[in-house]
């Protein structure tokens, strides 16, 4: 059975280092794309990338990136 886990990077600081995980061992893809929008869209200014489905938001003067990945 496939899960997924929820990662964060900062997309201006990407340079050696790793994304932090979030959340792990959620049970479906749906699930973990609306855990992964809806902390993007707790941001005043955030949006989502169509060609790579990842979410991003600005916090300060820094953009994330939010995304869910799958693991077996």
């Amino acid at each position: 059975m496939q899960s997924y886990s929820v990662f964060l990077r900062n997309s201006i600081q990407t340079t050696g280092r790793r994304p932090e995980m979030l959340a792990y061992d959620i049970h479906s893809e749906q699930e973990a794309q609306s855990i992964v929008s809806g902390i993007a869209n707790a941001y005043a200014d955030h949006g989502f990338n169509p060609a790579t489905r990842v979410y991003w938001f600005r916090s300060g003067s820094s953009v994330h990136e939010i995304y869910a990945w799958p693991h077996s």
